[in-house]
C-alpha cells in the first residue's frame, strides 16, 4: 500500500493516498471550518439577502422534502388553521423562556410525538400543542430521539419545560 506524508506543516504521520491530512489535523480543519461556516450564516442571516435566502430554502424544504418524508399532514388546511389559532391564542410566545417571536420563527410543536398519537383528532388536540422557537425545537427533537416510544408517551409539558431551560 502506498502512503504518504500529512499536508499539515511540521506532521510526519503517513496516510493513504487519496487523504490530504491524518485523522488529527483532519478533525481540527474540519472543526475550524464549521465554525466559520455557522458565523457566516449567522452574519448573513443578518441581511435582507440572507432572510431571503433562508425563508426560500425552508420554502423549497416544506415543499418538496417534507411530503416525501411522509409529512403531508402539516400541509393540511386543518394543520394551517389550527397552527395559526395556536400563536394567536399564544400571543406568538415561545413555551419555554416566554421571548416574542415573528409568527414564522415560532413553530407549533406536539408535546407528545404525532407519530404516537392514532386519531387525527389526537394529532388535532389543542391540549398537545405548544410553540417553540426553532432552536427549542431542535433541541426537543434531538431529545425525543434518544427516547423510546413508551418513555415518550409519558413525558409532560412540565418535564420538557425543565429540561428545555437547562
Amino acid at each position: 500500500m502506498r502512503l504518504h506524508r500529512c499536508a499539515e506543516v511540521g506532521c510526519r504521520e503517513l496516510i493513504k493516498l487519496g487523504h490530504d491530512y491524518c485523522d488529527q489535523h483532519y478533525q481540527t480543519r474540519m472543526s475550524a471550518f464549521d465554525k466559520k461556516r455557522k458565523q457566516a450564516q449567522e452574519l448573513s442571516s443578518q441581511t435582507l439577502r440572507g432572510q431571503h435566502e433562508r425563508y426560500c430554502y425552508f420554502k423549497k424544504y416544506n415543499e418538496e422534502v417534507r411530503p416525501e418524508l411522509g409529512h403531508e399532514f402539516y400541509q393540511s388546511k386543518e394543520w394551517e388553521k389550527v397552527s395559526l389559532y395556536l400563536k394567536q391564542r399564544d400571543m406568538y410566545t415561545d413555551a419555554v423562556d416566554g421571548r416574542v417571536y415573528d409568527q414564522g420563527d415560532l413553530i407549533a410543536d406536539h408535546i407528545v410525538p404525532r407519530r404516537l398519537l392514532k386519531t387525527k383528532a389526537e394529532q388535532l388536540d389543542m391540549s398537545n400543542l405548544w410553540l417553540l422557537s426553532r432552536s427549542h425545537h431542535s433541541h426537543k427533537t434531538a431529545i425525543e430521539q434518544k427516547l423510546s416510544d413508551s418513555q415518550l408517551k409519558h413525558v409532560n409539558r412540565e418535564w420538557w419545560l425543565k429540561v428545555l431551560k437547562d
